[in-house]
């Protein structure tokens, strides 16, 4: 068959150029973390900061976001939305999948054209950057490059579900086909010449109409990105012009990729898979193992303890996931601990990742709202270890009530419990590094996850755990990842400003303020709206789409802008247990093969409970995350 002979072949070309767009990313993060931890040491022992840090972090930054891309969509982690698509029909699956993908298609093309516009405005006005007068356009026309190959990647996708649309419907399948065309070139011409549309629309009922068709797609398993920038591009072209449409998509997602303070996403992200990679959960695990091990259901807690720690230095669930599961699942499996209660406790426990920094939800409620990361940083500590505990206990009350679920293990000495804490020198080292730097402003946070990074690779290699090996894969994957976030929230800006322009987000906050509830009725509904939200689609995207409308809103109220970005992201590690979404479990069910996944989340259910606790003990005690921000 045509379709999937030309994804074959498109396959052997598309799948060694995606790779080595990594590559180029991974060394352009090297380079970052190298100048960063450079420049610190300078200022440290010289008293004297290296000059144009800003530009060069700047444009090494654009090769990072983008490079990743093509990789992303090869290895199939571009975030997406399928909990109703899962639920169609087969051929009725394939058919919405093929024909979304054509819509990304038309999305990466509109990317390339409007990057290569940019670089050549850029290299026409001779642009340079401030202090090293570097020449800007180079660096664009590479990002134009990534978006060739992220086009051929896509192409390669559109033709594999093509072929295997073709087998399941014969010559039905070019008439979906032709539909879905149709369909596609509407929305564009829709986006390109919205005068063509033959009445007017109000602003707020344009913005109603956009949201509505952006959740539509979200919802038909669309790249999240490519939704956004879509309907970003066909709002603002009726609102405004199909040029500032156009404009808007290249110029906000050069300016986000451009931002300084940005860095801290690939950074922090590499630093936790170098720890993963490390392997420092082993030494975490045993800690913890000889010191609470012998208390009912002591293995599970032992787990939580071991998430806690790598927490400080990961700010990820899925790190903690993946690190600690393949120690404590074996152990408690042996002791014949409940499958229910093992993943589930790990599950939960992953969840810290996000509240101990550093976090990639704080960096992003930040940026969103200006609120200084530093102190959201340091405000996720106290709640942090408060949920530790609130899960330990949790844990050893159902042991202790049933003995089945989890049985106490053997008691180690007192000698055991000393000699082991030896084996996190680097863990604590990493928290003295990142924490440390922090809380005593020696760190930006840029600075903070280059020095983080570069200690992690240090200290990895000298325990002997991280190898050559890993030290590539942890690069790939940190490119891969930031990529994939990265997608959503360039073009999130992009919707924003259609959104502003629409006057909705105020229109909503106005409704909102209407309904005449108590500023902790208030607090509840929005919270009760992210639980939805966790339910139907992965949290982070939540957040972005939902923030600009809830944010003015809740600081008009007179609530503390840190204390709500505590609770917001309380709420985002929710959704990543939460069915039928629930990202680390389905992790979990990647590792626990041997365990279903209704197994997994109803192992994770009860530890809804203790969810629910942190979130009433916050709510009632702000100053539990505010405390130490106060003191900075």
């Amino acid at each position: 068959m045509w379709a999937s002979n030309l994804a074959s072949v498109l396959n052997r070309v598309v799948n060694p150029l995606a790779l080595v767009n990594c590559y180029i990313g991974a060394m352009a993060m090297v380079a970052m973390v190298l100048w960063v931890v450079i420049d610190v040491t300078s200022r440290a022992i010289l008293n004297k900061a290296l000059q144009g840090s800003v530009d060069i972090t700047g444009l090494l930054l654009v090769i990072v976001f983008f490079s990743g891309y093509a990789y992303a969509q090869v290895k199939g982690k571009h975030i997406q939305v399928d909990v109703l698509v899962e639920r169609l029909t087969r051929t009725a699956r394939q058919v919405v999948v093929t024909n979304g993908l054509l819509l990304t298609i038309g999305i990466a093309v509109i990317l390339f054209w409007q990057f290569f516009r940019q670089a050549e405005f850029l290299r026409s006005g001779n642009v340079f950057t401030g202090a090293l007068h570097i020449p800007e356009w180079p660096f664009l026309i590479v990002t134009a490059f990534f978006m060739i190959v992220f086009t051929l990647a896509l192409l390669n996708s559109f033709l594999t579900e093509l072929a295997e649309l073709v087998h399941l419907q014969g010559i039905k399948s070019y008439l979906w086909l032709s539909l879905g065309i149709i369909l596609a070139l509407g929305l564009f011409v829709g986006s390109i010449w919205p005068y063509l549309l033959p009445f007017e629309i109000a602003k707020e009922t344009w913005g109603l109409i956009i949201i509505t068709l952006l959740f539509i797609l979200i919802f038909l398993k669309v790249h999240i990105g490519a939704c956004m920038a879509l309907s970003s591009l066909f709002g603002l072209s009726y609102l405004v012009s199909a040029d500032a449409g156009l404009t808007n998509l290249g110029m906000t997602s050069l300016r986000i990729a451009h931002t300084y303070t940005w860095s801290v996403v690939p950074l922090f992200m590499w630093m936790g898979l170098l720890i993963y990679y490390g392997k420092f959960a082993r030494d975490l695990y045993d800690v913890a193992y000889k010191w609470i091990g012998q208390v009912p259901g002591g293995l599970a807690s032992a787990s939580v303890a071991a998430c806690a720690g790598l927490s400080a230095v990961t700010g990820d669930g899925l790190t903690g996931v993946l690190s600690v599961s393949p120690v404590a699942l074996p152990e408690m499996k042996a002791y014949r601990y409940d499958p229910k209660l093992s993943t589930g406790s790990i599950c939960a426990a992953s969840t810290i990742g996000v509240l101990i920094p550093p976090s990639l939800p704080f960096i992003i409620y930040g940026m969103l709202t200006r609120v200084s990361i530093g102190k959201l940083f340091i405000a996720g500590i106290f709640p942090g270890i408060l949920f530790t505990l609130i899960l330990v206990g949790m844990i050893t009350l159902m042991c202790s009530m049933n003995p089945k679920l989890g049985p106490a293990g053997p008691r180690a000495t007192w000698r055991e419990r000393i000699l082991s804490i030896k084996g996190v020198w680097g863990v604590a080292l990493l928290i003295l590094l990142v924490i440390g730097g922090l809380y005593t402003g020696t760190f930006t946070p840029t600075e903070a996850g280059a020095i983080g990074a570069f200690g992690a690779l240090v200290i990895g290699t000298i325990r002997g755990g991280l190898k050559l090996r890993g030290f590539i894969d942890s690069t790939l994957e940190a490119i891969q990842l930031t990529s994939a976030i990265m997608f959503i929230f360039v073009f999130a800006n992009a919707l924003g400003v259609f959104l502003s322009i629409t006057g909705l987000p105020y229109r909503l906050a106005e409704w909102i303020t209407s309904l005449g509830l108590s500023a902790y009725g208030l607090i509840s509904l929005i919270l009760l709206i992210y639980v939805i939200l966790g339910c139907l689609m992965n949290a982070l995207p939540a957040v972005i789409l939902t923030l600009p409308i809830f944010f003015p809103v809740v600081i008009s109220a007179g609530f503390d802008p840190v204390w709500f970005g505590v609770l917001i992201v309380v709420m985002v590690q929710l959704g990543t247990v939460t069915p039928p979404i629930g990202m680390v479990v389905f992790a979990m069910a990647g590792i626990a093969t041997d365990v279903p996944m209704y197994s997994i989340f109803k192992g994770v259910i009860p530890f809804w409970i203790a969810f629910l606790v942190l979130v009433i003990i916050l709510v009632l005690f702000p100053q539990i995350s505010l405390f130490l921000p106060n003191l900075m």
